[in-house]
């Protein structure tokens, strides 16, 4: 069983409100996970980690934000696994989307 279907199985028959609650909190723990792991891939030892209280962000924020960080994690992985291209090719591009 997936983590989704599990997900769905557990908030099955739970009030609307409650089942938000649910998803709200799986969300906030992904996005702390996410987050950590950029830092750890990221951060020096002298940098400071801004705590954050993830229980005021509203859905669409945290949804936001996660997106964001999937996206710094995926960037990061590429640039480990060298999937980058060079400054001279993205101003090439980025000259070619203008033109269009």
């Amino acid at each position: 069983m997936t983590t989704v279907e599990q997900v769905k199985a557990s908030i099955n028959g739970l009030s609307d409100s409650d089942q938000t609650d649910v998803l709200l909190h799986m969300l906030r723990l992904k996005y702390k996970a996410a987050v950590q792991e950029i830092r750890k891939s990221t951060a020096t030892k002298t940098d400071p980690i801004p705590e954050e209280s993830l229980e005021l962000l509203t859905l669409d924020e945290l949804l936001e934000r996660l997106h964001l960080v999937e996206g710094i994690r995926e960037g990061l992985l590429s640039a480990d696994q060298e999937q980058f291209i060079s400054h001279d090719e993205l101003k090439k591009r980025f000259e070619l989307w203008r033109q269009k």
